[in-house]
């Protein structure tokens, strides 16, 4: 579990799919009065060195953000993500990729507050390091599987959680089910987001069998004999007007990402 690093594989496209959907929630959440808890259980390091030693040697984000990054992108789901990223890059030094933790910083509003699990300690460091000084936010060293409801707020707040482990371990598929279940029998108003990869040994099938009261949404890549093929996220309590919009953009990411 403490040999995943997010570095190898940001801006790939499952972060595309992913990172979406992210920012659509968030901006659903830009006009609330109340307090907003975000949740991320498995923050990674916050951003990242696209000419570093670990994008360079996979080269994924060449594949995934790259293929957007010099197209004019109508759709306005996809268009919100894509200028994000350029947000974000314009106030940082080199190529960089922004993680979950990093979009939510930048788009959260002032009334808002993030939660940020990390167990890998050197990421944990560089996490605390590359979104320091921000009063919003809360970092926490622990591992989400057993700590996480600890850090819910109330039955009724508005938030969401994102679940987005590394399924490294095989079990992990029916853990993360339970997790978000318990989750969501302890914050019933909160929006709870899982990121699956999609993987020929089709392990993804037990993680969508154990979830209830989930949306499932698929981003489906060529046939690959090894390796992820596509990209799932399963929606709980997903805003009401998100299944129309997020479909739409899926469609246009698929025309950017696949086409040859």
């Amino acid at each position: 579990m403490l040999s995943y690093q997010h570095g190898y594989h940001a801006g790939n496209f499952a972060d595309v799919h992913k990172h979406t959907a992210l920012c659509q929630i968030i901006d659903h959440f830009k006009d609330h009065k109340k307090v907003v808890t975000f949740i991320d259980s498995h923050s990674g390091r916050g951003f990242y060195d696209l000419c570093g030693e670990q994008a360079e040697k996979t080269g994924e984000w060449k594949d995934g953000y790259a293929r957007l990054s010099d197209q004019t992108v109508s759709n306005p789901e996809l268009k919100r993500y894509c200028d994000a990223i350029k947000t974000f890059q314009n106030t940082h030094e080199g190529l960089t990729y922004p993680g979950s933790p990093a979009l939510t910083q930048q788009q959260m509003q002032d009334n808002q507050r993030a939660v940020f699990f990390e167990l890998h300690p050197t990421e944990f460091e560089t996490l605390q390091e590359n979104l320091k000084g921000d009063q919003r936010l809360r970092f926490v060293h622990k591992d989400a599987q057993y700590h996480l409801i600890d850090f819910l707020p109330n039955r009724q707040a508005d938030g969401l959680l994102l679940i987005d482990p590394s399924y490294e371990i095989k079990e992990d598929y029916n853990t993360i089910a339970k997790l978000a279940n318990a989750c969501h029998k302890r914050w019933k108003a909160g929006i709870i987001m899982i990121w699956y990869p999609l993987l020929p040994e089709g392990r993804h099938e037990d993680l969508k069998k154990g979830l209830k009261n989930a949306t499932f949404y698929e981003l489906i890549g060529p046939e690959k004999e090894r390796g992820m093929y596509g990209t799932g996220l399963a929606l709980i309590n997903a805003p009401a007007d998100f299944d129309a919009r997020f479909k739409l953009s899926e469609n246009a990411m698929k025309n950017y990402l696949f086409s040859s």
